[in-house]
């Protein structure tokens, strides 16, 4: 819930709005707007989620939750993000590019098991959600709006067409189910999972541009290396990019019988990459709200999705789905 979450918010910030109150409601609407995409989702694999062994649990798949209200939860959350935007005047460019991000979101909730590389799809739709946010903070969009919306875009990329498809190669190859690590010739074979090094260097690729994005908010002067004379910043993004590279390999490198360490490195690698934004508006932040509540935020974003996971999911603290 935390990236869609804080989506608008940070590229809101990128595009100059700190107000709280703007900054909450945008957070409300990137919350709703997660409960819309991922309920949608449920809905839309009831089929495919059912013969699945790691899915096969879903609210909405078991029956737990009938299509009926998995219809009205998802609509209603829809329903209520266009209410706020209208009660809270943003703009009608906010308004374009929300639906047009909803419009994305379904795309690809819809059709995501019939073509591969659809995550290109959401990707779009994130980045219209990103353009959303700045929208509703001024018409005028920034650089460095444009950057954030875009490092949304690729962490999604990598997100969906790299973790979440190469941990269900083995089901999707059985089920004829077209991904883009399966285009590639990632499969199941002599109970081995096979990795063809044309993926690899794809989704290394994909990850290099990704951190490449953060670092052109730097090389542009959008943002400093700095904040007090102190290169924090510079060192915390460059930290992060350094795990999150190995942690690519990490994924890439798991074998199929060790699935749970794949995910682990898919967790974790999901935590980070939700940190860089704002590590990379970091001088920003605390020139615009002191460095209390931008330590806040930091905290927030690290103890929001353990104290969640170990709630939800006990020791193990990743759900291995």
């Amino acid at each position: 819930m935390l990236f869609l979450g804080f989506t608008p918010v940070f590229s809101a910030m990128a595009n100059g709005e700190f107000r709280f109150v703007n900054l909450g409601v945008l957070l409300i609407i990137g919350i709703l707007t997660h409960i819309f995409s991922f309920v949608q989702n449920d809905y839309f694999d009831i089929t495919v989620d059912k013969k699945s062994k790691y899915v096969s649990k879903r609210p909405i798949a078991t029956g737990e939750i009938t299509k009926r209200t998995g219809i009205a939860i998802y609509i209603s959350s829809f329903i209520i993000s266009i209410i706020l935007v209208i009660v809270f005047v943003f703009s009608i460019y906010s308004m374009i590019t929300l639906i047009l991000a909803i419009i994305f979101f379904t795309l690809y909730n819809k059709y995501s098991k019939q073509y591969f590389a659809m995550e290109y799809i959401l990707a779009i739709g994130i980045f219209f959600f990103g353009l959303f946010g700045a929208y509703a903070a001024s018409e005028k969009i920034s650089g460095l709006a444009l950057i954030v919306s875009a490092v949304c875009f690729m962490q999604w990329l990598f997100s969906v067409g790299i973790s979440a498809n190469i941990k269900d190669v083995e089901y999707d190859t059985k089920s004829g189910i077209k991904t883009t690590p399966t285009m590639f010739g990632v499969r199941i074979s002599n109970n081995k999972l096979v990795i063809p090094i044309s993926f690899i260097i794809y989704s290394f690729f994909i990850k290099i541009v990704h951190i490449f994005i953060i670092f052109l908010s730097f090389i542009l002067g959008y943002t400093a290396f700095f904040v007090f004379n102190v290169p924090v910043p510079a060192l915390v993004v460059s930290t992060i990019s350094i795990i999150l590279i190995l942690f690519t390999k990490g994924i890439l490198s798991a074998a199929k019988e060790k699935r749970d360490k794949m995910l682990i490195y898919v967790g974790l690698q999901e935590g980070l990459s939700i940190l860089l934004i704002p590590s990379m508006l970091m001088n920003l932040l605390i020139e615009n709200m002191g460095v209390i509540y931008t330590v806040l935020i930091f905290l927030l974003l690290i103890i929001w999705p353990i104290f969640w996971f170990r709630l939800l999911f006990g020791k193990k603290m990743i759900p291995f789905e």
